[in-house]
């Protein structure tokens, strides 16, 4: 892998030049982000000053090096449109990974962790002889579509699945329906069945494996080894470079709407399971939307704000060697609404529930940095789950009186508890996003108040305000609703700050999530934690946590953190920071995966260790999915449920996905009493039925690819 630096001067700019030219695309739009404020608006105010150079950090650590940078430590803009041009290859996702444990010559781990069943089937219930019947592998369920004798559980499909995109660099003679690198994955699935013969007694069965085919409890391709959007897509744009570069979710539960960044600009919904809602529910149309960004514009990392109000992207520019950030507003409906005459009225940046309409580019915002790479947002409200409470609430704003009590609400502060029903309503009016550039070592903030005050401002204020979001006054034009910032440009997101960290490889900025009263004590971890925390990871390993509850809690100014609030190591080349999705239990706790030593680390939120995975299975960690598994529904306590927090890790260049049980001490001691649900943990105790294991072996699915990210949520 060559960085260009023995070219001459003048073979670098021809290189660069005729790399750039590649990029072009057949993009529509333009770039908005120089549009000057309108007057009387809020100006954008130019990015922070370039910070000091941080000196240190390893370019070269065995085959893997920096690509992008000359000796000087400056962007080598010939290998950047290089890289950028091919972001999509193995070449480069081997790259944006960073070192693997291989570069760092650190030694495969000795210690196996202990399997319980070699299958991944974990069982239990009342009746274990209907578990044994009904509980197999993919291979062997029973196909009739009304097995005698079975309840829920085998007739009708998996009760409780995960879901979502996965993304893999095919092997080039990987079967023909795996060669396009995504793939709807079912993490892990977990099930009841009940004979009426046998009244309430049960086989309950967690699958603690990952699949990407279909069996008979998959559901509107809950696993497949493409992801349907996909072949869709490369009718619409015959040039669509896989695999995608990038994949992400909300961070509030039942996020079953994923979305895909791919090389040539084109970002697209994706679906899986409950999302085949977008024309009813009866008639299983799949969401699925997608644009295409103006030409050149190269996307690197995704994030969507928490109940699918917008979607960020970071894009690398080789043409005008900057980076930005991209707001794309997302536009849904939920079933609920068609055929009444507020059907498509108001569903643009604001929460919503399943389906995803449209989506429409705002603009960009120039960043203090060339290549960004890794990036997290976060924003002032989030319930506990979508359900239940799924659709925009559009009669209740017809009048000033419904406009002013949603406005109070949306003022709310971090620390003041409301209602599931109260919280549906309201509207963030603060968040940030966070970015960082591992080249660049710079990680920015950017205050995202602008743009949610406006749409705000919009929906809650005056009729006139409210007229202007009306479906005859939806479009694509820049003045049409939503607007985009070439229109009205006091919307536009600001730079806040940045700040100079060595080598950053992952970010994170924490949800909020909030639940019911019933659940309040547990829910409001994430809450009064993790929501005022916003966390970098370093190539060294090194975690620097930094406070930004001004960011996020909408009566305080924000102000731009300078020094971090604590700082932890958690080992060398964390490629991500993860938290359990919403709906698993200890919200706050963090796992980072540490490919430069081929180990998962798990912390409290404020760095406390609470649990290191090792395991001679793992080859090349390199992404984690946390979540729960239940089999039990509507059941509590022995023989009534199943339930155990599953970590589904991707290995690179072990080309397998794992699944692990993990069970920290003290974990239903100080989790379980009081919550509602299903509380018998899977027995986690060694092989000699004394000593107490964090984590249990499920399964190892091996895959004709190098597996690298996934996003994923609970889906039926």
């Amino acid at each position: 892998m060559g960085s260009g630096h023995g070219k001459s001067k003048a073979l670098r700019l021809a290189s660069a030049f005729a790399l750039a030219m590649l990029l072009a695309g057949c993009g529509g739009g333009g770039d908005s982000s120089g549009a000057p404020p309108a007057t009387g608006g809020t100006p954008t105010p130019a990015p922070t000053a370039t910070p000091p150079a941080v000196v240190g950090g390893e370019r070269q650590i065995g085959q893997w090096r920096e690509l992008i940078l000359n000796n000087d430590g400056s962007i080598n803009q010939a290998e950047y449109a290089r890289v950028a041009a091919n972001y999509h290859r193995e070449e480069m996702v081997n790259y944006r990974l960073g070192p693997s444990a291989v570069d760092y010559n650190t030694a495969p781990a000795t210690e196996t962790v202990y399997q319980p069943e070699p299958n991944g089937l974990w069982k239990g219930g009342t009746n274990r002889a209907l578990a044994d019947r009904f509980c197999q592998t993919p291979d062997k369920l029973i196909q009739s579509e009304s097995p005698t004798g079975y309840g829920d559980g085998a007739g009708g499909g998996g009760g409780w699945q995960m879901s979502g995109q996965m993304l893999f660099v095919p092997d080039s003679n990987a079967p023909a329906e795996l060669r396009r690198g995504v793939a709807n994955m079912r993490g892990f699935d977990g099930a009841r069945a009940a004979r009426a013969s046998d009244g309430a007694t049960v086989g309950l069965c967690m699958r603690m494996r990952a699949e990407w085919y279909p069996d008979y409890w998959n559901r509107n391709n809950i696993s497949a080894p493409t992801t349907p959007v996909v072949s869709r897509l490369l009718q619409q744009y015959p040039d669509l470079p896989l695999p995608a570069i990038a994949t992400t979710r909300g961070q509030i539960q039942s996020s079953i709407t994923g979305f895909l960044a791919f090389q040539n600009g084109v970002i697209a919904a994706a679906g899986t399971g409950n999302d085949q809602y977008c024309n009813g529910f009866a008639t299983g149309t799949p969401c699925e939307t997608s644009i295409r960004l103006p030409t050149g514009k190269v996307p690197t990392a995704l994030a969507l704000t928490a109940m699918n109000e917008f979607l960020l992207v970071t894009v690398w520019d080789a043409q005008n060697r900057k980076g930005q950030l991209g707001v794309i507003a997302v536009g849904a409906d939920n079933p609920s609404n068609i055929g009444n005459e507020d059907a498509g009225r108001h569903g643009w940046g604001v929460q919503s529930w399943p389906g995803v309409r449209g989506l429409k580019l705002l603009g960009f915002i120039d960043l203090p940095m060339q290549a960004p790479t890794s990036l997290g947002v976060t924003i002032s409200t989030g319930t506990m789950k979508f359900r239940g409470f799924e659709f925009w609430r559009g009669p209740e704003l017809k009048t000033q009186t419904g406009r002013d009590q949603w406005n109070a609400r949306s003022l709310q502060s971090l620390n003041t508890f409301l209602p599931i029903e109260t919280q549906w309503k309201l509207l963030a009016s603060a968040g940030y996003a966070v970015v960082a550039s591992r080249a660049e070592n710079r990680v920015a903030v950017v205050d995202l108040r602008p743009l949610l005050n406006f749409y705000r401002t919009m929906y809650l204020t005056s009729e006139t305000n409210w007229n202007q979001t009306a479906s005859g006054n939806q479009g694509p034009a820049d003045n049409q609703w939503p607007f985009t910032f070439a229109s009205r440009p006091e919307q536009r997101p600001v730079v806040l700050g940045t700040l100079s960290v060595t080598q950053p490889t992952a970010v994170m900025a924490w949800q909020l999530r909030s639940g019911t009263s019933t659940l309040a004590g547990w829910d409001r971890l994430s809450w009064n934690h993790g929501a005022n925390l916003m966390t970098v990871a370093s190539m060294d390993g090194t975690v620097r946590q930094y406070d930004v509850a001004s960011l996020i809690d909408p009566p305080r100014s924000p102000v731009m953190p300078q020094e971090p609030l604590r700082t932890w190591q958690v080992g060398r080349n964390p490629t991500q920071i993860a938290t359990p999705i919403a709906g698993g239990s200890r919200t706050d706790d963090l796992y980072f995966v540490a490919r430069g030593e081929r180990q998962i680390i798990v912390t409290s939120y404020r760095g406390d260790l609470q649990a290191r995975l090792r395991d001679s299975r793992l080859v090349d960690p390199v992404f984690v999915g946390v979540g729960a598994n239940q089999a039990g529904f509507g059941g509590a306590g022995p023989n009534l449920a199943l339930n155990a927090q599953v970590l589904t890790v991707l290995d690179y260049n072990g080309k397998i996905v794992h699944d692990y049980g993990i069970f920290i001490e003290n974990y239903a001691a100080r989790y379980q009493p009081g919550r509602p649900g299903n509380e018998e943990q899977w027995p986690y105790v060694g092989p000699d039925g004394r000593t107490v294991l964090p984590f249990n072996y499920g399964f190892g699915n091996r895959l004709a690819g190098k597996p690298f990210m996934y996003s994923f949520d609970e889906v039926i």
